[in-house]
């Protein structure tokens, strides 16, 4: 550090007649731009009064309306978290100034070394006791992007969770993040601004990774695996929907605990039986060979319709040649919308309907061929025939948006559904689903249902989306929906809404602004939260 000074002096001349806040430029002395995206930087600086090195975050007003704010650093004292030294800022540009942690990133750190579980484990168990106190914050502070790049190795082996430009702290009643950020690949679904990110993100991308640590890749990948324990704990990090996540970062790091890595001893005597053991079997193999036919090599998958095998090839990162059982049978989620495949949720939440890429789709009887197939996201279709869902085990998440779709009674043959999204499918009747007794999210939005009795009851669902339905009165809502806790009621017209105050476990009602004052009124007196939408 001895020669910071002198380049910080040149660098400075660059600074001089800048936007950036007078006492900020007084107080340190600036190094080196680290990086630079749209109205964003990170800048290694020098504090002039006694020499500590430090990072800032400096940001444009005008491309960053929000509120961006360190200071709850200030209330954190860990290791593993960066010290917070103050904020800058006039009418053009935000400072955030916080500690420089010397180390390596973990993604450096991974790539020279080829680390054992029990040293992973470790590492990701000091991450769970970092987000387990951000997370126990009052109120509760998400980071919204942990990534290899994110995590300082210490030289003595600690690691640090450094970057907090994106975080948030989560606002009581909230909808939906204002911005979206973060690293995609990472980021969960609902950081995509379809939903309010809580401590649940932070675990989603937790998952993500734990599986880059254990199998060296972020996405997926059924070629390469964990042991079950690590994939049991990876799978429900990163499930798509938040509820069926783990509640918190504290039962993230019980499930790891319980992980004994290494293997098992085995005794000299019992490698010796065991060779005795394969000789004999090889040489019975030998003999009954002459006189059993072995079975075929493996059986080619065909699929009826090309827009789901081109989904299936691209979560089996498969692009060409057969497709085998052993090839689909990690497949677990697939994403269709209109005429294009995805492999990134992200990537296919994105997208904006567009009739004149309406996609082909017409039966869905080759998701029969793929059984452990958990999330089912198909949108912008034409006259759909759903009965090849009828019967699947797996399948809980369920998405079928913008197309005509028929025989809904194939929907409620899903034994374990959770979560079904009908929006704008034709419907008049959805009574049918009252089979799937595990629903706890349900959207029958934008279709020709006039009524709840064409709805029917519902003991165990928590979200409901009317959006965009006509009905005369909700009078029945609360035996239809006992334990209802959220509904989305916008761009609806329903002529009596006064049947919501029944609904002993709501806490938040969507609404247009034009219905906010028919629904304030009917709810005054109750701790139920109003979300206005603008869109």
């Amino acid at each position: 550090m001895n020669g910071l000074k002198s380049i910080a002096r040149g660098f400075n001349t660059l600074f001089e007649a800048s936007d950036y806040p007078k006492e900020f430029l007084e107080e340190y002395d600036l190094i080196e731009c680290l990086a630079y995206h749209q109205g964003r930087e990170t800048l290694l600086v020098q504090r002039k009064s006694d020499g500590v090195t430090a990072i800032t975050s400096c940001y444009d007003c005008a491309e960053y309306p929000f509120s961006t704010d360190l200071q709850f650093l200030g209330e954190l004292d860990h290791p593993g978290l960066p010290r917070y030294y103050g904020r800058y800022s006039n009418n053009k540009k935000v400072c955030l100034v916080r500690e420089y942690i010397d180390g390596v990133t973990l993604n450096a750190y991974v790539t020279e070394r080829q680390l054992p579980l029990e040293e992973i484990i470790e590492k990701m168990t000091e991450l769970c006791d970092i987000l387990e106190l951000l997370h126990s914050h009052k109120p509760q502070i998400v980071h919204r992007d942990i990534k290899p790049e994110n995590i300082i190795v210490r030289p003595n082996g600690k690691i640090a969770l450094i970057d907090f430009d994106i975080a948030r702290t989560v606002k009581e009643g909230g909808e939906t993040d204002t911005v979206f950020f973060g690293t995609k690949v990472y980021a969960p679904p609902e950081q995509y601004g379809f939903g309010q990110t809580d401590s649940r993100a932070d675990i989603y991308s937790f998952g993500v990774l734990l599986r880059w640590m254990v199998t060296g890749s972020a996405r997926k990948n059924p070629n390469v695996s964990a042991i079950p324990e690590i994939e049991k704990i990876i799978d429900r990090c990163t499930a798509f929907a938040p509820d069926r996540r783990y509640n918190d970062i504290s039962e993230v790091k019980r499930a790891l605990g319980s992980i004994k890595p290494g293997q098992k001893h085995v005794s000299i005597k019992s490698l010796i039986l065991c060779t005795v053991v394969a000789v004999a079997m090889l040489a019975v193999g030998f003999t009954l060979g002459k006189c059993i036919k072995f079975d075929d090599p493996p059986q080619s998958i065909t699929f009826r319709e090309p827009l789901i095998e081109q989904a299936v090839r691209l979560m089996t990162g498969k692009e060409d040649g057969d497709l085998t059982e052993e090839d689909i049978s990690g497949v677990t989620a697939l994403y269709i919308y209109g005429d294009r495949a995805f492999d990134d949720p992200g990537e296919f939440y994105r997208c904006t309907i567009d009739t004149s890429t309406e996609g082909s789709v017409h039966t869905l009887d080759d998701i029969g061929q793929l059984p452990g197939l958990r999330e089912l996201h198909i949108v912008n279709q034409g006259y759909v025939d759903a009965s090849g869902l009828s019967g699947h085990s797996k399948l809980n998440t369920l998405e079928l948006k913008h197309m005509r779709l028929s025989n809904v009674s194939a929907v409620a043959g899903v034994p374990n559904l959770k979560e079904a999204v009908l929006f704008d499918d034709g419907l008049s009747d959805v009574t049918a689903l009252q089979n799937c007794l595990w629903l706890e999210t349900l959207d029958i939005g934008l279709n020709d249902i006039k009524s709840l009795e064409k709805v029917g009851r519902y003991p165990n669902v928590k979200n409901l989306g009317l959006m965009w339905l006509e009905m005369d009165s909700v009078d029945d809502i609360a035996d239809c929906f006992p334990k209802l806790r959220s509904i989305m009621l916008e761009f609806g017209k329903f002529k009596d809404l006064s049947g919501l105050k029944k609904l002993e476990k709501l806490e938040t009602v969507n609404v247009r602004a034009d219905q906010a004052d028919e629904v304030t009124g009917i709810l005054t007196g109750t701790n139920i939260s109003i979300n206005i939408s603008e869109n």
